[in-house]
């Protein structure tokens, strides 16, 4: 049997398949290649981006901790009273104000400090040598003091002294603690004097960093540039003790390499703790030479790429066994109207030659198609003329159609109605899962598949466009696909009016725009996550002009100076208190003023030593959240008339108390603060007077348009009313 011969049903089934299988197999390789190897890059990429994350965060928190240790170095440059007892003093003080340190030390060369190392041999916190080197630390419990040992030998007092920089630190065990040393040389004249330091527990630096998770299991630890683990998740007694060499895993071997050469990247592996297949990241901290290292499942992290790769070959494989039944169904129909047709036009075409219009057609023909062109070709000889125009059209109408079908715009008509019942939809709706059919019957509204929270807005707003004469309507808004997915569309509606501008229907197209929604989205959350990490780091800094001007203020005797300083501390700290607000807060712009009072309240009563047992504090303030333009100024106020009320009110050992109240009624807020302590001098006008805390009171009152009343009555009022500026 020759190929003419076979059944134009058979060569159609063949035709289609082959074809349909052969443009699938190519397209379906290169979309799975493709798609999958992005989907595994942007998850390498995801998990490079968490490590480095981790290794600034981090990073931030061993600057701050090395700026400590740099202060109380540069204090001892310029200290010259030789007070041994106001040097204890002042380190004990600074192991109550940071609580995660569990040590605060300076030491100093022989004879360095007062030259007279040989008055205190063997009193408390001094050695046998007498040198000055006390040791204020918390290992035992209660703060206490003694003699710094092994700094002849040790890195933490060698490490400066031999290079004249701030060293922090390999983990170490001292007492049974496990601990890092921040140390910074003390170089008066150019000549190395001693040193100031702070220790920090890794059980502080375990509990931060063993929190974190990655994926389902994953997991994030740190080590020292030498490869020694300073926290981990599951194995605690490996912290200080282990070291990555030790695994004796060839990989791992080269991370730890990188590690001690401060350079980044990522290994596959076996991890020695779950024996499961890993990606570990690891991150270089700058300060310090640490590193981070994120521990993420091979399984955990490409589960979505194996997820699409699954998907898209389901669908291939779906696809091909698709088409072939659709091919056999769409050839047996085909070839049986063909043979129709070839029996109506020849019997129809000879009929008509003859003049006889009775004529019907004869199912006695040939193989397939063999009568057709004679057929066709006597009707058409009959109508040149009107057939080449018609071909024209037919053509016109076939490009459109393939132009908008092959697109992902999808065209519409759609009745003035509500729920949108459809006129003319394109065939490309199969994208969306819906076939022409269920719209054109009438079974799917459009307004069936708007997703509900968006139906009446979106009728609402198309209604009220049309009442205001506009020809065009544009909105974005959400869909639901016939599978169940939500998709963000883009839809541009044309408003078709009669002559009398009547509406006759909606002419519009929708585009989906779900993947540019979600960029949009994915762009907003990486803006969030910037903003979270200037408000932290504003604090940090803001805190360590705190702690500056603190340790500042121990260098001087007269009380009015170191006031100035504890004023302007307070000042800095209450400011500094805001950013930690807002760093907490979920909208990252406003912060819950009630939390924010009690705690900086809290503080003042702290700096200034003040019992609340002789001095009651009575806070009766509603939940307000406040913008920062607002709470800045407003927190330096109470700062300000609180910080006076117990210096002055209660300076001299009186006892009462200090209430602050604070509510909201409609958009006004009113502030009162008030004190039964010793009354405001009456030959004082708060509103003109040399005292800085009082200008800043009444300059800051006009900066948020408040006005502020000074209430002698029965005791000491100030009464502030102010709207919030948007």
């Amino acid at each position: 049997m020759e190929w003419k011969d076979l059944s134009l049903k058979f060569k159609l089934v063949l035709y289609i398949v082959v074809g349909i299988s052969f443009i699938l197999s190519a397209s379906s390789i290169v979309i799975i290649s493709t798609v999958t190897e992005q989907e595994e890059q942007l998850a390498y990429h995801d998990s490079i981006q968490n490590a480095k994350s981790f290794a600034h965060q981090y990073n931030a928190d061993m600057k701050a901790n090395m700026a400590i240790a740099s202060s109380l170095a540069s204090m001892m440059v310029n200290y010259d009273s030789a007070d041994r007892n106001e040097i204890n003093d002042m380190l004990k003080e600074l192991l109550k104000e940071n609580p995660h340190l569990i040590g605060a030390y300076v030491g100093f060369e022989p004879n360095a400090f007062d030259g007279r190392d040989a008055e205190f041999i063997g009193a408390e916190g001094h050695d046998d040598t007498g040198r000055f080197v006390p040791y204020w630390n918390t290992i035992g419990g209660p703060i206490s003091v003694e003699p710094l040992v092994d700094y002849e030998t040790s890195e933490y007092y060698q490490g400066p002294k031999t290079l004249k920089q701030n060293v922090i630190t390999e983990p170490y065990l001292y007492q049974g603690a496990l601990m890092v040393s921040y140390d910074a040389p003390i170089i008066r004249d150019g000549e190395f004097v001693g040193i100031g330091g702070v220790d920090v527990s890794l059980n502080y630096v375990d509990e931060a960093v063993s929190s974190v998770k990655a994926f389902d299991t994953g997991y994030l630890f740190m080590v020292s540039k030498e490869g020694i683990l300073v926290s981990h998740p599951v194995n605690k007694e490996w912290i200080g003790n282990q070291v990555l060499s030790d695994f004796d895993v060839p990989n791992i071997n080269i991370a730890a390499e990188d590690i001690r050469n401060g350079i980044s990247g990522h290994i596959e592996t076996i991890d020695p703790v779950t024996s499961k297949e890993v990606v570990m990241f690891y991150e270089p901290i700058e300060t310090g030479n640490y590193a981070i290292i994120l521990v993420v499942p091979t399984e955990e992290m490409l589960a979505g790429v194996n997820s699409i790769r699954s998907d898209l070959v389901s669908i291939y494989l779906f696809s091909i066994v698709f088409m072939g039944l659709m091919a056999f169904f769409i050839a047996y129909s085909f070839t049986n109207r063909i043979n129709e047709i070839v029996a109506d036009f020849k019997n129809i075409s000879g009929a008509a030659i003859r003049g006889d219009f009775d004529a019907r057609a004869n199912t006695d023909v040939e193989v397939d198609l063999n009568m057709i062109p004679k057929g066709l070709n006597e009707i058409l000889d009959a109508l040149t003329s009107y057939s080449k125009e018609l071909q024209k059209s037919y053509e016109l109408i076939r490009k459109m159609e393939s132009a908008v079908n092959s697109s992902r715009v999808v065209v519409f008509w759609w009745k003035n109605e509500e729920d949108y019942p459809v006129e003319f939809v394109s065939d490309n709706i199969t994208q969306y899962g819906y076939s022409l059919e269920e719209f054109t019957s009438g079974k799917v509204l459009y307004g069936n598949i708007i997703h509900p929270e968006d139906r009446k807005i979106v009728w609402n707003e198309l209604q009220n466009c049309a009442k205001e004469g506009k020809s065009n309507f544009h909105k974005d808004y959400r869909i639901i696909t016939k599978k169940g997915d939500v998709r963000w569309i883009h839809e541009d509606t044309y408003i078709q009016r009669d002559d009398e501008g009547k509406i006759t229907y909606f002419q519009g197209t929708i585009l989906d725009i779900t993947e540019r929604v979600d960029a949009e989205e994915s762009l907003k959350a990486m803006e969030d996550v910037r903003t979270k990490e200037i408000h932290h780091r504003i604090k940090n800094n803001l805190q360590v002009v705190s702690g500056m001007l603190y340790l500042e203020s121990l260098k001087f005797k007269y009380q009015e100076v170191i006031d100035s300083f504890r004023d302007s501390e307070n000042r800095v700290r209450s400011i500094a208190l805001i950013h930690e607000k807002l760093y907490q807060s979920k909208d990252l712009v406003s912060l819950d003023f009630a939390d924010y009072i009690e705690n900086l309240t809290d503080h003042l009563f702290h700096s200034y030593n003040v019992d609340q047992d002789d001095v009651k504090l009575i806070l009766k303030v509603e939940d307000v959240f406040l913008g920062m333009d607002t709470a800045v100024p407003l927190g330096i106020i109470i700062n300000e008339l609180t910080s006076n009320a117990l210096q002055h009110a209660f300076g001299n050992g009186e006892k009462g108390e200090i209430r602050i109240d604070f509510h909201k009624d409609n958009d006004v807020f009113e502030l009162v603060i008030s004190n039964t302590g010793e009354p405001f001098p009456e030959d004082i006008d708060f509103k003109n007077t040399e005292s800085l805390g009082l200008q800043l009171v009444t300059n800051l009152t006009a900066q948020i348009d408040g006005e502020i009343e000074l209430d002698k009555t029965n005791g000491t009022k100030f009464k502030l009313t102010f709207r919030e500026n948007k």
